[in-house]
This record gives structure tokens, sequence and C-alpha cells, in this order.
């Protein structure tokens, strides 16, 4: 109560001194929450804008969902601007222009959508819309990884497997690419199967080759499974039964415990010696 009775005073003190004063946060109060009803209705309405444009893109109105989506993209919507990056990259009711591909995806990329940084390396890495950088296009990678997009992983250990600006480095490549085998990318995981199957990176074992062709096999669609197969089938002509059999009981193990990533792959890592040379041979049976 008797800070009740102080609060009071106080409160009768100041406005005797200042009389102005709680009128004025009245009114700024109010206004601070007519601007937030404000920003929430353009919220709103550029949500239902979006979601227009996408709905006329999926029906294939590409000149209506352009027509769309360039307004919301200029006010800065990122999805817009992934969205016109995509289809000015594949020509979709437009000619294909990949300099405005690039500088939308840019654009979208900055503000932290995965799936514009990955297609912005890609544009680097193939020098698409922009000259090639190598550097570039492994940055912008890794920015799509570190938010956890599978195939990322697995285009950056391409890259250490030999591209401008980025110096040669199995072991790192390896690395790349179990990290991604750990998302169960496809990819990611028929090209562990390589590595092993030409000695790159780690000791040439046509069984772990054999291992992950299967699992890259098991998890993959359309050509990345017909090529895990064919690799799988061409390692397996070489192999003893048992040895086939050991490869199968050692995939399916990986299945059951690669969900425990670094200790996983720290074991991976240590498994054998890096290669001193490679298997060209191999490579040329599993092609």
């Amino acid at each position: 109560m008797v800070n009740d009775g102080r609060s009071a005073k106080n409160r009768d003190r100041m406005e005797k001194m200042c009389p102005g004063i709680f009128r004025q946060t009245g009114r700024r109060v109010g206004a601070l929450v007519l601007g937030c009803l404000i920003a929430l209705c353009n919220q709103a309405a550029t949500a239902d804008e979006l979601t227009d444009a996408l709905i006329r893109y999926a029906m294939h109105d590409y000149a209506r969902a352009i027509e769309m989506l360039t307004p919301l993209a200029e006010r800065g919507e990122a999805v817009a601007q992934v969205k016109l990056g995509l289809i000015y990259t594949r020509g979709e009711g437009v000619p294909r222009d990949d300099v405005a591909a690039f500088g939308w995806l840019s654009r979208a990329a900055e503000q932290g959508l995965t799936e514009a940084q990955f297609e912005l390396g890609v544009m680097h890495r193939d020098g698409v819309g922009t000259p090639v950088n190598g550097t570039l296009a492994v940055h912008w990678f890794e920015r799509a990884a570190e938010r956890g997009v599978p195939h990322a992983f697995n285009a950056i250990g391409e890259m250490y497997l030999g591209h401008q600006d980025v110096a040669q480095d199995y072991t790192a490549a390896l690395t790349w690419f179990l990290r991604g085998a750990q998302l169960d990318d496809a990819d990611s995981l028929y090209n562990v199967g390589v590595r092993y199957a030409l000695g790159q990176g780690v000791e040439q074992d046509e069984i772990e080759a054999y291992k992950w062709f299967d699992l890259a096999a098991d998890a993959g669609i359309g050509e990345i499974r017909s090529r895990a197969v064919r690799a799988r089938q061409a390692i397996g002509e070489g192999l003893m039964p048992l040895q086939v059999s050991k490869a199968k009981i050692g995939a399916r193990e990986w299945l059951r415990v690669h969900g425990s990533a670094s200790a996983s792959l720290e074991t991976l890592l240590r498994r054998n010696r890096p290669a001193r040379g490679t298997a060209l041979e191999r490579h040329e049976r599993i092609q």
C-alpha cells in the first residue's frame, strides 16, 4: 500500500512538472500500435499476393506469374526473387536470361534462402550469368550446407575433385561426400563409393566401394540410381560371394548407425590411410 501511494504521488508530481508528457506518450503508443497494424496488414497482403503468383506459376501461366512476382521481388520478397531467378534460368514464359537470373538469385541468397544459395553456387561454378569462380561457388555451396541442404555437401566435394580456383584434395572431397551421405544424399553416397573404388583419399577397398554403391542404389532415383547399380555390378564381378555378403552387411550396419553423425564420420575418416595413387582402370569399369 505504501508503494502504491508513493507511485500515485510521483505520478501527480510528474504531471504537474510536465503536464503534456502523458498525453504525448499515449499518442505515441497509439501511433506505434497503428504502425504495427499497418505492417501486419501489409505482410498479410504480400503473403496473399505471393500465394496467388505461385498458384499462377504452378498452373504454367508464366506471363501472369512474372507480372505478379516482379513487384514483390522488387519490394524485397525473397521467395519471389528466387522464383523469378529460376524462371529466367529456365526460360519459362520469357527468353532465357542468365544475367537477370543471377541478379534475382543473388538478392535472394543474401537474404538466406538456401535454394538461391545453392543455385548461385552452380552459376559461379559453371560460369552461367557470371564468370567462372570456383572460390565463390564453394562459398555459396557452404552457405547452403550450413543450413543442411544435402546436395550442397556433394557439390562442395566435387569441387575438391578438381575445379578452377579450387586445389584438388581427395581427402577433403571424401570428407564432404561423407557428410552428404549422412543426410542420405544419393550423389554423395555414390561419390564415396567411387573414392573407395579408385583409392582417392582412402586406401582402395572394393568391398567398401560395393557397400556405398549399394547404399546409393537404395537411396537414389532416376539416373543416379542407374549409375550406382551399374557401378555395383562392375565391382561385384570381381568379388567373391562372401565379400559381397560382407559389403551388404556393412550397408545395413551403416543404415542402422549413421544417425550418429560425428562419430560415424570420424570413424570412417580414420579407417584407412590416404592413398598414394589412383586405380584408373577401376574408374573405367564403373563409368
